[in-house]
């Protein structure tokens, strides 16, 4: 056979041959795990691309808008002392979490960059393999409140705050508290706190003030810290959406 029909066949087969399927890792072909041979049997190793893969997943069910995921710990403005205190002591929630398992609270004015240090710290809490769900104060309270009579729905609905590994609770008690309002919160934070589910809180009110609106809520949240409290400056020049107005 002569070199040209040669590679006029070559060139035909490569033609209709089936394409070679990529994979985004090759090393397990994006099964997650690989497979090895331990005392004569054959065992399922995790790969290392499944930690990420998982991270990535938890982050698509956290509950964040896009403009919330470049929120991050890095992406903090530090002009000042405290913007400096508040961010070295995110950081050290997030490396000591896994030992710790403690909740955040960062509580102080509006503007100051509380639910940006919040999300900052989900993000990378979601980066080490830790699921979190983010919900605003008032939404969830909404959500509860729609459907309280109906059992069913109701306990199904509870479930979203009582069950992720993490809740961000943004803007806690803000607004006026009702007395339903009042049960809800105490049955999201208590069974948290039953459960060892942290917690991580924003909000305007002080320490003093949600233990002043409810001492058993706020003992709990309190306890849940382990001191993992971060108080912003009070006064409008901290209010970084009022930069160049006042």
């Amino acid at each position: 056979m002569d070199a040209a029909l040669l590679n006029r066949i070559k060139a035909t087969l490569e033609k209709h041959s089936p394409e070679q399927i990529k994979y985004d890792c090759p090393k397990c072909e994006d099964r997650g795990y690989t497979f090895e041979i331990k005392d004569g049997y054959e065992v399922a190793v995790p790969c290392e691309c499944l930690e990420k893969k998982q991270s990535i997943e938890k982050l698509a069910l956290s509950n964040l808008t896009d403009v919330f995921k470049q929120k991050t710990i890095k992406t903090f403005t530090t002009n000042t002392e405290w913007q400096i205190e508040a961010k070295m002591k995110v950081l050290e929630y997030v490396n000591n979490f896994k030992e710790t398992n403690a909740s955040l609270i960062l509580t102080g004015n509006p503007g100051g960059g509380k639910t940006h240090l919040g999300v900052g710290a989900m993000l990378e809490l979601i980066n080490n393999n830790v699921g979190c769900v983010y919900k605003e104060y008032i939404s969830m309270l909404t959500n509860l409140k729609q459907v309280s009579m109906n059992e069913e729905e109701f306990i199904r609905e509870l479930e979203k705050y009582i069950n992720p590994r993490v809740l961000f609770l943004d803007d806690f008690l803000k607004g006026e508290v009702t007395s339903a309002d009042r049960k809800y919160i105490y049955k999201v934070i208590n069974t948290r706190y039953l459960k060892g589910k942290p917690m991580i809180i924003s909000t305007e009110k002080s320490i003093k003030e949600i233990l002043m609106f409810d001492e058993a809520v706020g003992s709990r949240i309190v306890e849940m810290t382990q001191n993992n409290i971060i108080t912003f400056p009070r006064g409008l020049e901290n209010n970084y959406r009022l930069r160049g107005v006042i």
